[in-house]
């Protein structure tokens, strides 16, 4: 791991023209925390703060990705990002009464952020701090996920819901079973009907 601030790590990789892109994601993946792989990013992708940040094996993220957190991210194998994803850990603390939010360092919840093995992530959503989206998951185009979703579930909207299960609770227990999940098709399905219930 490339020892460096956030601050310069930030300043060397947008000093470099993309013409140099080779260089510019071989200083990246070198500072990330953790990197399985396999890992691919697309052009002008941000990684602030890289200390924090673990991906696992067969990692594609799509061009203009941002990871912007004071909190840890960890991505699962096999993940997929579309283009112009978001992802913001951390957060102020908002109640200190005399003082600009802006200054005030301590007292908000940072909370890690997780995604689990096979999870799809499409064009221009949003993740914020403290969600786990579980195994498998879809999460729709534009979406902004604002809460823990569950495993093999289809997700959408702003707030970001689970409206469906990607399959049938026959083809469900299958693919578990081929894909060596941790997770039973009983698991699976509570996760998903308490959080339709939510």
């Amino acid at each position: 791991m490339i020892q460096l601030s956030p601050n310069k790590l930030s300043y060397i990789t947008r000093s470099i023209p993309n013409m140099l892109w080779f260089l510019k994601w071989l200083i990246i993946k070198r500072s990330l925390k953790k990197v399985g792989k396999n890992f691919k990013f697309g052009f002008n992708s941000e990684f602030i703060d890289h200390r924090l940040i673990e991906v696992g094996d067969n990692v594609f993220m799509g061009q203009r990705t941002v990871i912007n957190t004071n909190v840890s991210v960890k991505i699962g194998n096999n993940v997929m990002f579309g283009p112009q994803v978001t992802i913001m850990g951390g957060d102020h603390n908002i109640s200190v009464v005399g003082q600009p939010m802006r200054f005030v360092k301590t007292g908000g919840k940072n909370i890690p952020i997780i995604i689990e093995d096979d999870v799809w992530v499409g064009t221009n959503v949003t993740i914020l701090k403290g969600i786990t989206i579980g195994e498998g998951s879809v999460i729709g185009a534009g979406s902004v996920v604002t809460r823990s979703l569950p495993p093999y579930s289809v997700c959408i909207g702003n707030p970001c819901k689970a409206v469906k299960l990607r399959f049938n609770e026959d083809d469900l227990e299958t693919h578990l079973k081929e894909v060596r999940s941790n997770y039973s098709k009983k698991r699976v399905v509570e996760l998903f009907n308490s959080s339709a219930t939510k």
